[in-house]
């Protein structure tokens, strides 16, 4: 009797124990899944600040660039904010200038960047924005074409400004050729980068150049010593303290 008594105490207290166990699980807070945590971007880094004395290059006008041979313009400024030369700019003009000779296969080359600096020097002298291009690059063939085969000359003519005045304006530029064509259907001015200077004027009627005439003077060679890549930046403005290298 009293092993029964006992045996029917422990079958009750293992039942208790389960009623509780269940209680207690059926109660307690799902499990919650971990959440992972996302890093934090890299912060971008600051973009350097414009020195104070380069803030006028970010003022200058956009020149319109017009060929006359495709009736193409590109309207743009060859400086970055820095005053360095932007080379996707110079890149739209290697594209823009190229040889119309034969129009079925139009050909570029990579311009001299020095020329294109004392083209736009020119046009912010006179405060002019449109230049028309007559010529710039012509592939070398049975004639060699002079410094339009290198890419280094553009012939070409500020709105507004006689061809006299321009001419007389780039005949103080160091360490350049500057040819002025005075036929009544030409008046334009020739331009090229060439380490020593060379002056003349030619009076030939288009496609013509039987008329050309030295007018360089003595001075060149002083005038050519004193050449410094700072004086191809446009007047008046702080050139970078590491000048861009054409």
């Amino acid at each position: 009797m009293r092993r029964a008594r006992a045996l029917t105490a422990a079958l009750a207290g293992l039942a208790l124990a389960g009623a509780l166990a269940y209680s207690a699980s059926s109660h307690a807070p799902a499990a919650v899944a971990a959440t992972p945590v996302k890093a934090r971007p890299e912060p971008k880094p600051a973009a350097p600040a414009i020195p104070p004395e380069l803030a006028a290059y970010a003022t200058l006008p956009a020149l319109e660039i017009s060929f006359i041979n495709t009736r193409r313009s590109e309207k743009l400024r060859l400086y970055d904010a820095f005053g360095q030369v932007d080379e996707s700019a110079a890149r739209k003009l290697d594209e823009l200038l190229g040889d119309t000779h034969d129009r079925k296969h139009y050909v570029t080359t990579r311009l001299d960047r020095r020329t294109l600096q004392l083209l736009f020097r020119a046009a912010y002298h006179f405060k002019v924005e449109r230049v028309e291009v007559i010529s710039a690059y012509r592939k070398p063939g049975r004639k060699r074409q002079g410094y339009h085969g290198s890419g280094q000359a553009i012939d070409f003519k500020l709105e507004g400004v006689p061809a006299a005045t321009l001419a007389s304006h780039l005949r103080t530029l160091p360490r350049a050729g500057v040819g002025i064509y005075t036929h009544p259907r030409t008046q334009f001015v020739h331009l090229d980068s060439r380490p020593t200077s060379f002056h003349w004027l030619d009076g030939s009627p288009p496609g013509r150049n039987w008329r050309e005439r030295s007018i360089g003077g003595k001075g060149l060679p002083q005038q050519d010593a004193v050449y410094s890549r700072r004086l191809d930046w446009p007047e008046g403005l702080a050139v970078p303290q590491v000048p861009f290298e054409p």
